[in-house]
């Protein structure tokens, strides 16, 4: 009786041992799990966005995919057991057990995708950037040069390239020389907190006040003749309207979203016998030399290389794109704190539109 109650007892043990032992696994498997996903999900998304630069580099269309959800079941299989080899007690001999005991778990990830499409997102995107979230970017960090150069096509009569918001074009833009001045006045008054957008209390009008500075009086100086506005004001009228220009009066406009992208798809590098095979167009200058893309205020802040053969090193984010590799270089610091941008940018105008489609999920094996 006691030896049956002592076998129980050891078997009891060994199976509340193993037991003990899944009280961490909760705990323990996310802390495994959690980064995993949390990269694969970010460099998918990574992958996508240059996916669809090229796309539209080659007129390609674009498409999203949003991951909606991922869930994981996680099952915890235990195992015990109990060999005895008996011997004659009255003989001085004893009972030898041996215990045995094992446990495993699996991980069963599920991934839930939705396509990014349906009215909502397709005015998301097409909608040009508030100009109040243009300002909430420069406010946040960004640096003026970045958020006007991507956002922003023309100020007053200053133009950023508004011909390349979309397919690449034949003709190079015009005129770029004035809106690159403006940005690098803009650069040398950063720090100093001189050009601030305000929100009237009464009319809910943005304003932009553009403050006197004895140290940066010609800096601001020139600001103002090149925006042609009223050098005696400090505060002027924001709006989108361009057909009354006043002195008092800074009208923007910006690009949309699908603009930005499109921006963006002229600076990829292209192998020859794809220009030659008319699969992209080539902008090219009155002399009939190729326009370089790079000199623009967006191609300064952002390039995509190609490469043939085998995959690239030291890249930030790779992808195949017909027969070639497409990546930004991992040191190329401009391309991807642009590309930072880009991505706060599209949470900013698609992140709200809700998929109407049905949801693709693929369970992970």
């Amino acid at each position: 009786m006691k030896k049956n109650l002592f076998k129980k007892s050891i078997v009891l043990l060994t199976i509340t041992s193993l037991m003990s032992g899944c009280y961490s696994f909760g705990p323990d498997g996310l802390k495994g799990t959690h980064p995993l996903y949390n990269t694969a999900i970010v460099e998918s998304l990574n992958e996508q966005f240059i996916q669809n630069i090229v796309r539209l580099h080659y007129r390609d269309p674009a498409f999203f995919l949003d991951v909606v959800s991922v869930t994981a079941s996680l099952k915890m299989d235990l195992a015990a057991g109990m060999d005895q080899s008996a011997f004659d007690l009255s003989q001085g001999g004893a009972d030898v057990l041996q215990f045995s005991a094992a446990g495993a778990y699996s991980s069963t990830p599920t991934i839930a995708y939705a396509p990014m499409q349906g009215e909502n997102f397709v005015k998301s995107v097409l909608e040009p950037i508030a100009i109040e979230d243009t300002f909430a970017l420069m406010g946040s960090g960004w640096t003026n040069r970045r958020v006007l150069s991507l956002c922003v096509e023309k100020i007053n009569d200053l133009d950023n390239a508004s011909g390349a918001s979309g397919p690449t074009p034949q003709l190079p833009p015009k005129n770029m020389a004035s809106f690159e001045r403006l940005l690098h006045l803009f650069d040398e008054i950063r720090a100093e907190n001189l050009i601030v957008p305000i929100i009237d209390s009464k009319t809910n009008e943005i304003k932009l006040a553009i403050k006197s500075s004895v140290t940066y009086q010609n800096t601001i100086s020139e600001i103002k003749q090149l925006l042609g506005l009223d050098p005696n004001l400090e505060l002027y009228r924001v709006t989108s309207d361009f057909v009354d220009h006043k002195p008092d009066t800074i009208s923007i406009r910006t690009r949309s979203l699908m603009s930005v992208f499109f921006y963006l798809s002229h600076n990829v590098d292209t192998p020859p016998q794809h220009k030659e095979a008319g699969l992209v167009t080539v902008t090219r200058n009155k002399d009939g030399s190729e326009f370089n893309w790079a000199n623009t205020a967006g191609g300064k802040l952002f390039h995509i290389h190609q490469k043939s053969g085998l995959e690239p090193d030291m890249a930030f984010v790779t992808i195949p794109y017909r027969g070639q590799w497409f990546y930004i270089a991992d040191n190329d610091l401009e391309s991807k704190s642009t590309f930072m941008l880009l991505s706060q940018l599209f949470r900013l105008q698609a992140g709200a539109a809700k998929a109407n489609a049905p949801t693709l999920t693929i369970p992970v094996r």
